[in-house]
């Protein structure tokens, strides 16, 4: 849910990778249509389509996905990116996005009430893998021990 764009100032990935070739874009800014999506959101979790939902904030939506995945001990498998850029679809920290998990049966009608604000970007697997179509796969396994320390 909400917009993904390319701010990447302030943001975990350049803090950690530091892009030292040009212009790393703005930091995020307010997202004034929050609020209402939010109103939207709480609806729809009070309705019980929601089964869990998760910010996409410090890191964006690949460490979203990996921790929903590792809270689960779930796959997923995302075939669809909220943006063409490819760093900014995984990494981007655009502000009031959510990362929402609603039952098969429920996507058509989560998807209306959101008004626009949500797309589909893949589902929940039980399988032991986290899959991004065309970039690559990860054990859940692997995500747990790399978020714990641990082996997993």
């Amino acid at each position: 849910m909400g917009t993904t764009r390319g701010e990447f100032a302030g943001s975990h990935l350049d803090a950690v990778n530091p892009y030292e070739g040009g212009d790393i874009g703005p930091a995020p800014a307010p997202d004034t249509g929050a609020p209402e999506r939010y109103r939207r959101l709480h609806r729809a979790i009070r309705s019980g389509l929601v089964r869990s939902c998760h910010d996409l904030s410090e890191g964006g939506l690949d460490v979203a996905v990996a921790e929903m995945c590792i809270g689960g001990r779930l796959g997923a498998t995302i075939d669809a990116l909220p943006h063409a850029d490819v760093p900014a679809a995984l990494f981007g920290e655009s502000i009031g996005r959510l990362l929402v998990e609603v039952a098969p049966s429920d996507i058509d009608t989560f998807v209306a009430q959101m008004a626009g604000d949500a797309i589909v970007l893949g589902h929940v697997s039980d399988t032991a893998h986290l899959s991004f179509d065309g970039i690559g796969t990860v054990p859940i396994d692997d995500l747990v021990a790399a978020f714990t320390g641990n082996d997993a």
